[in-house]
């Protein structure tokens, strides 16, 4: 049997509305700016960062999804050390205002992916 692990916050309670997908299951790419992109979903993403972010603190995103540029506001929800990866921070942020330009970009890189994943 496998286990099935659902992922969690940082105080161990799943707070995402919706699933995240990993960079290799999305239908086209995304990357963040100046960071590394963990997961994605409809309503926010987790990247990687060099220094802690505070929780609640507002910041601009600069995204590239599928070639195109979207320059997004967000808000963090959650912070913590990524495991195994010294100097590494795990940081979860949900999209605020997202204009529909940049959602529907979203929307098409979370469509069927690779592994026929989709949100």
């Amino acid at each position: 049997m496998i286990a099935v692990r659902r992922p969690t916050g940082p105080d161990g309670v799943e707070r995402r509305r919706a699933p995240r997908l990993e960079p290799g299951d999305l239908a086209e790419p995304v990357l963040v700016i100046g960071s590394r992109l963990v997961n994605i979903g409809p309503q926010g993403l987790m990247l990687e960062a060099p220094v802690p972010l505070i929780p609640d603190s507002t910041l601009q995103l600069r995204l590239l999804v599928g070639g195109e540029r979207a320059d997004v506001d967000v808000r963090v929800c959650g912070c913590a050390p990524r495991k195994g990866r010294a100097r590494s921070w795990g940081v979860g942020v949900e999209f605020q205002n997202l204009d529909p330009v940049a959602r529907e970009r979203l929307h098409r890189a979370l469509g069927p992916g690779r592994k026929g994943g989709g949100a």
